[in-house]
């Protein structure tokens, strides 16, 4: 629509690098701007503080006059895809116009006023446009104003509505907030300001409270001059702030030209430090929409078509499992800057070499802690409660209740029974296995979800994945099973010179200190040839020796102990490699390099192939929408390809904030708007 509006006012708005504008413009006309936030200006505050004078003021655009009229809906200048029903663009030549025009749309969005169901506001979007030669276009909103009591007017519902419609627009990091503020009400208890920035700190700066870049104040229309022309609106204004203590201030704080400019010079500042930014979010888009697409494949209609989907998945699938299984992770599957499916919680798991690496760490440490039925505890040894609350923290040691032994009461239980039978369990060692089970099944899962779409997914799984991986846990579990054979047949058969080394060293050990008892010694060692304080005869060994026999039973009761101590440190080192090498990696990691590859499609049946990856009825409708999707980032791409971005400094949202006061006994409206860069 084109006007014959005063461009005087929004000429203001441009600059020198007017260009730079005009490309997020650019975006904006191509719908870049529903899918990524582009800067715009959001006027909010409470209700009936002033925010459409001063959309009024900075556009020349007049509004409905009707005191009793606040804005029912955001007014946002953006293409819409959606057109309000019964709703056709009007064109209008004057500023008179526009208030018709708004009057209109709002019977069409249903929010007459004769309507008792209507709440009053609208979450629609009535998009107004003012052009002219050489003006950029600039996105100004005009969002409801906030209310906190119902009336027969407003009930509680377009409550709700006002605050979301307030809150979505608030809640882009690329807005500019005007949050203006009424003088007739305390600025400290302005909700809207509040919600944003608690501490006050980037708004109103004064004594009491700061305000990092200080005020702008506008005298806005009384309602005695609601009728008067934009230019005497601008005259008294220029001609109040010349008189009193007005004149003090700074001019380019004071005045609406002034406020234009620096509206301007904020919009360039901002648009400026968000353009990294932007168009990260358009090529993360690109790349979103790339891999969904690439998930989807091909169109697939044919046998042939359907049989080719699936060995390019295959091939795709055993190419990063077998990067997997041998630690090389070169694929962008496992961290590349353009995926963007991994989660904070999957990334680790993707990485399953070191995953493996992990849990078998982690089983070597509980079964050498664990692993034993019972704990011997030998003269003078503590039992540490603390150490035992510190393990159950680990993995595979939760519900550990240590059993001790006294080496007394075991010696005793062992001249009773030479052998006693048990039935063997390992529950620890069927917990690693389940969950290093677990493990490669979710990685399966990661790596379906990076390659395919959840169609695909989950019949690859159902079909042909999830039956393979069953029958390496039946063969895990079996081969637990095998491993754990011989222990249950009770007859250990320790090999190797550490196994009689350890015996031999208990055995001596056991015997002097039962010497030295009977020959009444103190200390661990048999005195030496030069040691002379002790002396015995003949009669003291014999008697000595004596003893020793007496106590046979003893000393063979304390044998097996001695021997199952040492078989116990030997064997747990040899069960912990083979649960790792033996189950582990030949019934579950070995197979996985197979499970899925280009000679397992190959294989298949044409049924089988059909049930897999015959594509579903919608999958047409998808790509064709996905595809459309990408002309609009792709077209913005191309639109700031032209930049090149010197300064990267600040992104965050700026916060323009906005103070309408009533002097005295003055019949003026005073805005007076805090600047805040937000930090």
């Amino acid at each position: 629509m084109s006007s014959p509006l005063d461009e005087q006012a929004m000429s203001q708005l441009q600059t020198q690098q007017s260009e730079l504008l005009d490309k997020i413009d650019e975006l904006r006309a191509i719908g870049v701007g529903g899918l990524v936030e582009l800067p715009q200006i959001i006027v909010c505050g409470n209700q009936s503080s002033g925010k459409s004078s001063v959309l009024e003021a900075i556009s020349r655009v007049r509004f409905p006059p009707k005191s009793n009229i606040c804005t029912r809906f955001a007014t946002k200048e953006e293409q819409e895809q959606q057109k309000l029903r019964a709703f056709n663009s009007e064109s209008f030549s004057s500023s008179g116009d526009l208030p018709t025009l708004i009057e209109n749309a709002k019977e069409c969005m249903g929010l007459s006023s004769t309507d008792p169901s209507s709440t009053g506001f609208s979450d629609d979007v009535l998009k107004v446009e003012i052009s002219g030669p050489d003006k950029p276009e600039l996105t100004l909103v005009d969002l409801p104003g906030l209310y906190y009591s119902s009336s027969n007017e407003q009930n509680e519902q377009g409550m709700e509505i006002a605050q979301s419609l307030t809150e979505k627009y608030m809640k882009s990091s690329r807005s500019i907030i005007l949050a203006v503020i009424s003088a007739r009400a305390d600025y400290h208890i302005q909700n809207v300001a509040q919600s944003f920035d608690p501490k006050y700190e980037r708004f109103i700066k004064n004594e009491k409270v700061k305000l990092q870049l200080g005020w702008h104040v506008l005298r806005n229309r009384s309602f005695e001059t609601r009728s008067i022309s934009d230019d005497a609106r601008d005259a008294q204004e220029e001609e109040f702030f010349e008189k009193g203590r007005w004149a003090s201030l700074p001019r380019d704080q004071v005045g609406i030209e002034s406020l234009r400019h620096r509206l301007s010079k904020i919009l360039l500042g901002h648009v400026r430090r968000n353009l990294p930014g932007l168009i990260a979010d358009i090529e993360e888009r690109i790349s979103s929409n790339e891999q969904t697409l690439a998930k989807m494949g091909a169109p697939r209609t044919t046998l042939q078509e359907q049989r080719h989907f699936l060995v390019d998945i295959s091939s795709r699938f055993a190419r990063i499992t077998n990067q997997a299984l041998n630690g090389s992770y070169v694929d962008g599957f496992f961290g590349g800057f353009k995926d963007h499916t991994a989660t904070t919680e999957e990334s680790p798991f993707r990485r399953l070499r070191a995953i493996i690496r992990e849990l078998n760490e982690c089983f070597a440490e509980a079964m050498s802690i664990r692993g034993n039925w019972r704990i011997i505890q030998f003269p003078g040894q503590p039992t540490l409660v603390e150490d035992v609350e510190q393990e159950r923290s680990k993995p595979y040691m939760d519900n550990w209740t240590p059993q001790y032994i006294s080496q007394e009461s075991l010696v005793d239980e062992i001249k009773e029974q030479a052998r006693q039978s048990r039935g063997i369990e390992l529950p620890v060692a069927k917990s690693h296995l389940l969950n290093t089970w677990s493990s490669v099944e979710y990685f399966i899962q990661l790596v379906l979800k990076n390659l395919t779409d959840d169609h695909t997914r989950p019949l690859l799984m159902r079909h042909l994945i999830g039956p393979e991986m069953e029958k390496m846990k039946e063969s895990l579990l079996a081969k637990l099973s095998e491993l754990t054979s011989y222990f249950k047949r009770g007859h250990p058969l320790p090999v190797g010179t550490s196994f009689l080394s350890k015996i031999q060293e208990s055995r001596k050990n056991r015997q002097v200190s039962a010497l030295k008892r009977n020959l009444c010694l103190p200390g661990s060692h048999l005195p030496t040839g030069e040691d002379t304080r002790n002396t015995f005869d003949v009669c003291d060994l014999e008697r000595a020796r004596s003893q020793l026999q007496s106590s046979s039973d003893q000393f063979a009761a304390a044998e097996i102990i001695d021997q199952m101590q040492a078989y116990y440190e030997t064997a747990i080192v040899t069960f912990v490699d083979n649960v790792a090498i033996l189950a582990i990696e030949n019934c579950l990691l070995c197979p996985l390099e197979h499970i899925f590859t280009g000679k397992t499609v190959l294989g298949m049946d044409d049924q089988q192939i059909q049930e897999i990856a015959a594509e579903p009825s919608n999958i047409q409708k998808d790509q064709e929408r996905l595809n459309e999707e990408l002309e609009k980032p792709r077209k913005g791409r191309q639109t700031l390809n032209a930049f090149s971005i010197a300064d990267s400094s600040l992104r965050s949202r700026p916060i323009l904030g906005i103070y309408i006061s009533h002097i005295g006994s003055w019949n003026h409206k005073l805005i007076e708007v805090p600047f805040q860069q937000d930090r």
